[in-house]
């Protein structure tokens, strides 16, 4: 038998991770692996959800996609880390060709994932990202 205590404390422990994909499949896809794994998971259809998601509640790391029909994951990561600087180096970015240089800021300091995504790869890349430290949940 779990105690409520024991519960909350399990789930204070776990990696709290946003997904930000307009593609429903991919999100599902994405979240569904995510908990599998024991993490907390919020998703988001697009930035604006993503980006209300994030002022709202804190997350270890931001899966996201580059390129979504509305302003599209760099937008979202200017964002996010301008209002959340603790987020910087938390983002990983998924999309079908890498981040060229002239993109500056998200290229030197976030990791990209070309699609398809190879889940374990991804996770890896999420277990990198969180050992900075687990931010506290709001």
């Amino acid at each position: 038998m779990v105690f409520r205590s024991q519960l909350s404390a399990v789930n204070r422990s776990a990696l709290s991770i946003l997904v930000v994909a307009d593609d429903p499949d991919l999100r599902e896809t994405l979240a569904r692996h995510l908990r599998s794994r024991g993490c907390r998971v919020a998703t988001a259809a697009d930035c604006l959800e993503g980006l209300k998601a994030i002022l709202l509640s804190r997350f270890d790391a931001v899966v996201s996609s580059v390129v979504m029909l509305s302003d599209g994951g760099l937008w979202l990561w200017r964002e996010a880390t301008t209002l959340r600087p603790e987020l910087l180096g938390r983002f990983i970015l998924c999309g079908a060709s890498p981040l060229p240089d002239s993109f500056g800021g998200p290229v030197r300091s976030e990791r990209f994932l070309s699609q398809p995504l190879d889940l374990s790869i991804l996770w890896a890349e999420i277990r990198a990202v969180t050992e900075l430290g687990q931010v506290e949940p709001s």
